[in-house]
């Protein structure tokens, strides 16, 4: 179980305690009075933090700031060397403590716990208490200020009951349907439940599969497809009104007469055009925002006016479901919109480039050189090498592989120049007479591979990040990175970026690298293992295939900057 805490400034929140026998406008005054100067307090920080503020001291914000970080890595500290806990996440002013506690029946181990660290970091302070904010069961933490937890609380009886608490997810904004947030709701029940992963993950399959054919059958309740998004200002002063469903919706209630103001939260249903409803496909001439329709119109529109189901599938049910999906393996983007009934082709990549990293992932960031070869390179494309022995295509396996004996069941460590079928009869040099034969063989392909790489790179395709959208094109929006798509509000990312491009090669250098080799199959077997080297003339072809990859991976500038460029800027600098 995991223990939240939160720090509080305890002046007003003693005082409520030591007052709770008295009348309830009195603690209502006190709320008032500590809200109060907390707006005081965060107002005060920003005059000081603000360049054109007239109470502008930068050092005083940032010392403000620097206290903070201070007594959140004090609290660590504490939980972590006095207590003996794992700290999982810290925010602000709270952290999550793991207890390694699993069992429901030890609830009162937990609180014990979750005092003492209490009572430590109380110790060192006046003004400041740490609380108890909850406890929680299990915990989905997707990025920073975005996770669910099923939580655990004690009813006065002593029974256990459970609930849930979500921040910054999907659910809890207002721009997402009903049908969409129940669920997603559905998806964290399932995912925090504590079962088996396949049953978690056969669960959401047939969940999202007999909605897909509830919806397209028509059985889903008109509510359940409303979208409610607030308007900021007056409809008729947004300049990009055009594109905003409900910005066109609160036009239309306006020219009927209808009262619309700043604030309002103005409801709306996306509608299947009338060109796509007479040839039964989807909509493509019309944008979502021209064919946003009021719940109201629909009802009275007596069947003439349907939600477009599709546009739902792919835009409100599909991405928030993947995201809270994705760090359960065999939970793909593509199966999910299989399940769903949609194109899985159009979702058979990441939608983030992986030249591009959020900043969120910033935080535990491991360098790519420090990890393992098969986690850095599960994104590349493989190098795969067709034997003559067998007739069998297989991914070349690098210096070393294992080859199991499907009789015996025995492992024998031998080279990567043997086939990697366990049923080749000649496997010695990919079914090659000689190993000259195989080593020019090989060469060449690592040079069509490169190219092709290459090739790939410079075709410059760029595609939509947007699930519902991934538009693909050599085409680039004067406006910058837009999509080019009427309607989408997607991001046009590289397809193959100069990070993959890098990655690529680093792979084949590394197929081919003795020493990187050795190390990869010690880690793997994680302990020093010389009982297999290679043979001499198998030792001269790798070291002459490196070579080889090595020429792709020099001539790449991805990873190093030239002593000129350092030469050149400081000779500018100093003439400066």
């Amino acid at each position: 179980m995991c223990v939240v805490f939160g720090k509080i400034l305890c002046g007003a929140v003693f005082g409520a305690r030591k007052r709770a026998h008295r009348c309830c406008s009195f603690l209502i005054q006190l709320d008032i009075r500590q809200k109060a100067l907390k707006l005081t307090a965060n107002s005060m920080y920003g005059c000081l933090g603000f360049s054109n503020s007239r109470f502008f001291a930068q050092p005083i914000a940032a010392l403000i700031t620097s206290m903070g970080r201070e007594i959140l890595q004090r609290t660590v500290d504490i939980a972590q060397q006095k207590v003996g806990l794992d700290v999982i996440y810290g925010d602000t002013d709270s952290i999550m403590i793991n207890t390694r506690i699993n069992d429901e029946n030890d609830l009162p181990k937990v609180k014990e716990l979750g005092e003492r660290v209490k009572k430590e970091v109380n110790r060192l302070y006046r003004t400041l208490e740490l609380e108890i904010d909850g406890i929680f069961r299990s915990m989905l933490l997707l990025k920073k200020k975005k996770y669910a937890a099923k939580t655990v609380e004690e009813g006065p009886n002593g029974e256990v009951k459970y609930g849930q608490e979500l921040k910054g997810l999907d659910l809890v904004r207002r721009d997402w349907c009903i049908q969409s947030k129940d669920t997603g709701r559905y998806v964290t029940e399932q995912i925090l439940s504590g079962q088996e992963s396949d049953i978690v993950i056969e669960n959401i399959h047939s969940h999202l599969e007999e909605l897909a054919t509830k919806m397209r059958a028509g059985n889903l309740p008109l509510e359940k497809y409303t979208i409610t998004k607030g308007l900021s200002k007056h409809p008729n002063e947004y300049p990009d009104g055009k594109s905003q469903p409900h910005v066109q919706v609160a036009m239309v209630m306006l020219k009927n007469n209808r009262p619309v103001n700043t604030g309002d939260h103005i409801p709306y249903i996306i509608t299947v055009s009338e060109e796509a409803e007479a040839e039964d496909k989807k909509p493509k001439s019309s944008s979502s925002a021209e064919r946003a329709r009021h719940p109201e119109e629909i009802l009275r529109s007596n069947g003439a006016l349907k939600p477009d189901v599709e546009w739902y599938l792919t835009q409100q049910i599909l991405p928030p479901v993947a995201r809270l999906c994705e760090p359960i393996e065999g939970m793909s983007q593509q199966v999910l919109a299989e399940k769903l009934g949609l194109d899985a082709s159009r979702y058979n990549h990441a939608v983030r480039t992986s030249g591009d990293i959020d900043a969120d992932e910033l935080i535990d960031y491991t360098p790519a050189s420090s990890l393992s070869d098969t986690e850095r390179f599960k994104e590349v494309e493989k190098f795969y090498l067709h034997c003559y022995g067998c007739g069998v295509e297989s991914q070349f396996p690098g210096v070393y592989h294992v080859v199991t004996n499907s009789q015996t069941g025995n492992q024998n460590t031998v080279s990567g120049l043997h086939c990697t079928n366990p049923d080749c009869l000649r496997p010695m040099f990919w079914g090659h007479a000689t190993q000259f034969e195989c080593f020019a063989r090989i060469s060449n392909n690592i040079s069509i591979w490169t190219q092709d790489v290459m090739r790939r790179y410079y075709s410059s395709t760029i595609r939509c990040d947007e699930p519902g959208c991934s538009l693909e094109t050599r085409q680039l929006s004067v406006v910058g990175g837009v999509c080019l798509r009427r309607g989408c509000n997607g991001k046009m990312c590289s397809v193959f970026s100069e990070r993959s491009v890098y990655t690529h090669l680093k792979y084949m250098e590394s197929l081919f690298n003795i020493d990187h080799a050795s190390t990869q199959w010690n880690k793997k077997k994680k302990k020093q293992d010389d009982s297999y080297a290679l043979v001499k003339n198998d030792e001269t072809i790798f070291k002459e295939l490196h070579k080889v990859a090595m020429r792709g991976l020099e001539s790449n500038g991805f990873n190093w900057i030239s002593p000129a460029f350092w030469n050149g800027m400081f000779s500018i600098a100093a003439k400066q």
